[in-house]
Order: structure tokens, then sequence, then C-alpha cells
């Protein structure tokens, strides 16, 4: 579902000569303009891009209200786990960390706690944002989201799956994706069998047609009993 990088409006008060990148877009150190970078965003991605770059460059990371507690786990551990630890290595080398992103102007950004910060390199952390745009169905969304209970529309045969919060925290992640597969493969399963019976019921049935002879000449039928 996540289909858009999302650029939040505080980046727009940023002069034209100061490189803004999103983290989609991101590939290497190399690929960004040498000097200190601010990213913004302490999730997986903004955490593994700092820890790229602060070998060679300062870097400072702008963290949200919240950081996000992803339910994935990896050897054992919660996501949160591993992205607490790899925060703390970060911090021995050297990057510092920073409150939520408040305001942009030219290139000072200006952060919650009313310290600022030159910057001529910004990295968008800020995840993503879905575009149903391309779906045309009616009903099937409504103000830019998509309208199911869980994974199923009202139009036959069509469902989602992967949403963000489809139905748990971990609907969109591949360590719990399952459950709302298997979900929907039952009903899936159900509707089809519901079709078939239907289809059964209302199938027009075949006008009766005596059988016939070699000769073409159709037998007599006996009826037994009294009228």
């Amino acid at each position: 579902p996540f289909q858009s990088p999302f650029t939040p409006e505080t980046g727009h008060g940023f002069d034209g000569s100061v490189t803004q990148i999103h983290s989609a877009d991101y590939r290497n150190p190399q690929s960004l303009p040498p000097g200190p970078v601010l990213v913004v965003g302490a999730g997986n991605s903004g955490l593994q891009i700092a820890h790229e770059l602060v070998a060679t460059r300062q870097v400072d990371v702008s963290v949200g209200e919240k950081v996000p507690m992803l339910p994935q786990r990896l050897l054992g551990r919660s996501l949160f786990w591993w992205l607490t630890r790899l925060g703390r290595r970060l911090k021995r080398a050297g990057v510092r960390f920073r409150p939520r992103l408040v305001n942009a102007q030219g290139h000072t950004a200006r952060f919650a706690d009313d310290t600022s910060l030159e910057v001529p390199v910004v990295v968008w952390a800020t995840g993503y944002r879905s575009d149903y745009s391309w779906i045309s169905i009616p009903g099937v969304t409504a103000n830019g989201r998509a309208v199911h209970r869980r994974g199923v529309t009202d139009v036959p045969g069509l469902y989602f799956l992967g949403l963000s919060w489809q139905y748990t925290r971990g609907s969109a992640l591949l360590g719990f994706v399952a459950d709302d597969a298997a979900y929907l493969a039952e009903r899936i399963a159900a509707q089809a069998q519901s079709t078939r019976q239907t289809q059964v019921e209302t199938a027009p049935q075949a006008p009766f047609a005596p059988a016939r002879d070699d000769l073409g000449v159709a037998p007599y039928v006996v009826r037994t009993g009294v009228n």
C-alpha cells in the first residue's frame, strides 16, 4: 500500500539550494553532496541511512513524537528492540538526535525544543502514503482510503491485502501478513462455493426428449397406475 513517498509540508520552507531527497531515492553516501546531513525520521530506514552516513560526515536525526513500535521480530527480538540498540550505537558513533522538525526557512531547520540547525542536505525518511487514484470502481475508495472489512470490499471478487492496520498493527509486515492472507483465502473459497451453488440452482433444465431407437422411432412410454 505504500506507493507514494511522503514529504511533510515543512520541507517547503527550505531554500532551493538545500538538497532534499526521500529515503526511497537514497542509494549510498556518494549519491549525496558533501557536508552535514539532517535525516528526518527515526524509523528503520532513517536509522540505517544515518548509520551509513555518519562514517564520513556529521549526521543529525530528527525524531518524531513517537518512534514507531513495529511488532516484526528478528532473531527472537522485536524490531523495536533492534532499532533501540541501533540508536544507541549511532549516538556512540557521533549521530546527534534532535526533536521533531517543526519549521524550515532558508538553510535553517528549527526543532520542537526551539533549537535550530543549518543544513545543506536533508534526507526525508518519513514513509509513504497510499495512492488509490488508479482505482476507478465506485465505492472502493473514499477520502483517499480503501473501503473494506478486513480486506473484503463490497465489490464481488475484489480484495485488499497488506494494508497498514488492515486488521492488526502487523497487517503490512511480512512476518504477520499470513494471518490476513489465510482469512481472505477462506472468504474467497466460501464465495466461490456459493457462486457455484447458485449457478447450479439457477441453471435452466434441459427439456425432456424421449430416446429413439436405431430407426429413429421413439419408443412407447408406458405409464402405470390409475388416473
